[in-house]
């Protein structure tokens, strides 16, 4: 339901996919928007907060009671002043009870918020408990204690049920440094991760992902056909719009061509802006897609895009599109939209 992740870090049923930054870039916030768009979409969702505070507890009780994503979720909750033994504890239990989902048939999802603190706490039993500390003084085995929770994530046959569960695992880094110990070792157990930048958050770009730094192992194969054959090379042509920019800031001189990089490069920045609580379905990703592809955006001013979108999201909505479609049925109804819209395409 979030433009930047289904449309160039796809997750899918059964991944194991990291959310990493430093504190207050909207790490709980990405996993809070994932909860609320498995609505209607028969997910079962566990989410396991590890050692937050009750203020933190509280309101993501509220959120997801406001949105009713407790008709389909179970919080398990092990707050800062549990004891350490509970906070360890707390991610198993959430895992066991998605694990009981999973094997009567049915797709989960379970976010464990955060790993950070899950660490913390195994250290301070293993030092109570006099073991020898290793690196940072945490245990030898803390890897294996991370690696055995992540990899019980899996997709099972159907002679298994067919039933799928969804990891999301939160790490927090220490001012971006995502080569700390932790951080390293759960990069190297899940199957890609999601970083969020201070300076993207800070210049106003939400959510703050670095897709430069973000990556997903499964890419194209969790991606719907028409989605994944319109996001294409975009990846790497933002990747490149970002470098080209770079030398705009020193006002050297550019090929038509590249300005004109730079130009749809800057539209589509404006474009995976989103806000919190506003998760999108697949058929209003496939629409602004084909209106980008086709230049549809590239006579409206980018201050004017934000402003576009939900009107583009209703008339999706209204003319009854779906993604079993034809692309020309789609090109045609966007075209129509921006026509009607004094946006006309190039």
């Amino acid at each position: 339901g979030i433009k930047i992740i289904d449309t160039l870090i796809p997750i899918g049923k059964g991944q194991r996919q990291l959310l990493i930054g430093d504190e207050g870039l909207g790490r709980s916030a990405l996993a809070i928007d994932t909860v609320l768009n498995q609505r209607g979409k028969n997910v079962y969702c566990v989410y396991v907060l590890i050692g937050q505070k009750r203020s933190t507890v509280v309101k993501t009780i509220g959120l997801l009671k406001e949105f009713n994503a407790l008709d389909y979720s179970v919080i398990v909750v092990a707050e800062a002043s549990a004891l350490p033994g509970l906070q360890f504890l707390a991610p198993y239990a959430g895992c066991a009870i998605a694990e009981h989902w999973m094997a009567r048939g049915h797709d989960t999802l379970v976010i464990y918020d955060d790993l950070s603190t899950h660490a913390k706490t195994y250290r301070e039993l293993s030092l109570l408990l006099r073991r020898p500390p290793g690196r940072e003084a945490y245990p030898g085995d803390i890897f294996s204690v991370h690696a055995r929770l992540l990899e019980r994530s899996t997709c099972l046959n159907a002679a298994h049920g067919g039933g799928s569960m969804t990891d999301l695992p939160i790490v927090e880094t220490q001012e971006g440094e995502i080569a700390d110990y932790i951080p390293t070792n759960l990069i190297s157990i899940t199957d890609g991760q999601i970083y969020l930048d201070r300076d993207l958050f800070t210049s106003g770009f939400r959510p703050a992902i670095d897709i430069g730094k973000s990556v997903s192992r499964i890419g194209g194969q969790a991606q719907l056909a028409s989605i994944k054959t319109e996001s294409g090379r975009m990846k790497l042509d933002y990747l490149q719009f970002l470098e080209l920019e770079m030398f705009t800031r020193f006002g050297a001189k550019l090929e038509p061509g590249m300005q004109n990089a730079i130009n749809r490069g800057r539209i589509l920045r404006e474009l995976l802006k989103q806000d919190q609580l506003s998760p999108v379905p697949a058929e209003f990703h496939l629409a602004w897609l084909v209106g980008f592809n086709d230049g549809c955006f590239n006579d409206v001013a980018i201050e004017n895009i934000s402003a576009l979108l939900p009107g583009l999201h209703r008339y999706v909505k209204e003319s009854g599109l779906n993604l079993d479609m034809e692309r020309d049925r789609w090109s045609q109804e966007v075209k129509s939209f921006f026509i009607n819209n004094k946006g006309q395409p190039a």
